[in-house]
């Protein structure tokens, strides 16, 4: 890997922790403290995106094949997570339930968090390859 190749990775591993911190801190600004789950997530994996961009940058070989595996597996949970909280939001959008406002907002933040995983792991096999 060429060391403009590198650099790219980093910096975008580097944006991408920094975005699942702030999904996480932006969920509990608007939802408040039921999403307690989302702040811990996205701070430890933003945190785990971090170390990786870190170790890439330190010449660690493997880091970089843990940063694809990581934004893959983020891709899929985000993804499994956006759709149960679909479902929930299909069931109680009748009811008028209270809970309403909250699920639809992390379904909001859940679903860009998997969206920006795909685009994350889509750049880094291009820059890879």
């Amino acid at each position: 890997m060429t060391v403009m190749q590198s650099l790219v990775i980093v910096n975008l591993l580097t944006f991408y922790g920094i975005f699942l911190i702030l999904c996480g801190v932006v969920s509990v600004a608007f939802i408040g403290m039921k999403a307690k789950t989302a702040l811990l997530s996205g701070g430890t994996a933003g945190v785990l995106s971090l170390l990786t961009a870190f170790l890439i940058e330190e010449q660690n070989g493997y880091a970089r094949y843990f940063g694809l595996f990581l934004t893959f597996a983020l891709f899929v949970i985000f993804s499994w997570r956006a759709t149960k909280t679909l479902f929930r939001l299909f069931e109680i959008i009748p009811t008028k339930d209270p809970e309403l406002k909250g699920k639809g907002i992390a379904f909001l933040i859940i679903s860009l968090m998997a969206v920006v995983s795909l685009m994350v792991l889509m750049l880094q096999m291009i820059f890879l390859s």
